[in-house]
């Protein structure tokens, strides 16, 4: 059957995950999970790092939370997006960490104790300049002395998030920086107990130590990844996703014939073109049309005219390997050409994306070595 695959490499998960709790020391680990495990799949991923004795796991869903516990997963969870106050019994009833997010959100928990006498345990989210989600660095004082008084909130948590831990300047993180060290020092002044701060992701993780504070939050480094150029790793990471698609068909095609869509690419000379049984609803960019590369038997191929929505087609020159042969379209791989970032970055895109974004119709097959 020719369907295209992505192979996810657990062992390689593993040891990702082992660097990077080396790295930080006795820092707890809250591994993010969203978004089906960054594509690679929620339970399995969940699974094995379970089994490597990760503390716990972020979420951006309820139903995410919801699914690790119906799938077995008895760790901490922190649902790290808003909660609808309709659902606020879940979070207590399957042993949930929720996010308070605003001020509303405070009212909202209060109302709830009033009706049914229970006591939240949440984590305080303070908007340190993301400018996103998370209570306005101006009410954050007010949220907590209102904590503070409160019989309806347990405050296991103060968090925050950075906004360009990523880019190569860095004052933005600093200045965010120095306004959760505020906060955490505040906590400690108005004597709220409080045992986990965090706001360490992937990039803050390898280039900001001081941020570690006792959790930290890695996505993207877990699947092997780094978020941009200037983020280099001290450890070694490894894709855990190999992205293949099967070579359907090879044609010889004479100089100045159109392929695909548009007729965007003419042969330049008499060449074979390949398709590959992949295209942009399995995860493929449009972008990479007449750009982006794939790797077959330790060669790489430039992906010619446009990506369309289940084949992508490529200049084979000369050659004309088997049908059935397995395309790589990015995995681990020492030509940049055929990683995620390489393919992401000839894209314009993040990485991020291309992970997430790889379809339903792709067969995860799951390798545990």
């Amino acid at each position: 059957m020719y369907r295209p695959t992505a192979e996810i490499h657990l062992g390689r998960l593993r040891a990702n995950y082992r660097n990077v709790a080396k790295h930080v020391g006795g820092a707890k680990v809250l591994a993010i999970v969203k978004a089906d495990g960054y594509g690679h799949g929620l339970l399995p991923v969940a699974r094995a790092l379970d089994q490597e004795g990760v503390f716990g796991f972020g979420v951006a869903l309820l139903p995410e939370a919801l699914a690790l516990r119906s799938g077995g997963l008895k760790n901490f969870i922190l649902h790290m997006g808003s909660f609808d106050p309709d659902t606020l019994g879940t979070y207590l009833d399957d042993d949930i960490r929720l996010s308070i997010q605003s001020m509303e959100d405070l009212a909202h928990l209060r109302a709830h104790h009033s009706a049914n006498g229970r006591t939240f345990t949440a984590h305080l989210k303070i908007d340190t300049g993301m400018g996103r989600l998370g209570v306005p660095y101006e009410q954050a004082i007010e949220a907590l002395e209102i904590i503070r008084e409160s019989d309806f909130i347990n405050l296991e948590g103060l968090f925050s998030h950075f906004a360009t831990a990523d880019e190569e300047e860095p004052s933005f993180v600093s200045y965010q920086l120095a306004r959760f060290g505020q906060f955490v020092h505040m906590v400690q002044k108005l004597s709220i107990k409080v045992d986990y701060f965090h706001i360490a992701n992937s990039s803050a993780i390898i280039r900001r130590p001081e941020s570690h504070f006792n959790m930290v939050r890695p996505g993207l480094m877990l699947y092997g990844l780094s978020p941009s150029k200037h983020v280099v790793p001290p450890f070694e990471i490894n894709p855990v996703m190999e992205l293949r698609a099967p070579l359907v068909l090879v044609k010889k095609l004479a100089k100045g014939m159109p392929v695909g869509y548009g007729r965007m690419f003419r042969t330049p000379q008499a060449t074979h073109i390949g398709t590959a049984q992949l295209g942009y609803h399995d995860g493929l960019p449009f972008a990479l049309s007449d750009k982006g590369h794939v790797g077959i038997g330790g060669k790489v191929y430039p992906l010619v005219g446009r990506v369309s929505m289940d084949v992508c087609n490529f200049n084979l020159g000369n050659d004309s390997p088997p049908i059935g042969s397995q395309v790589l379209i990015w995995g681990r791989s020492d030509d940049p050409r055929l990683t995620a970032g390489g393919q992401a970055a000839l894209a314009g895109r993040n990485p991020y994306e291309l992970l997430t974004q790889v379809g339903n119709r792709v067969e995860r097959l799951y390798v545990d070595s």
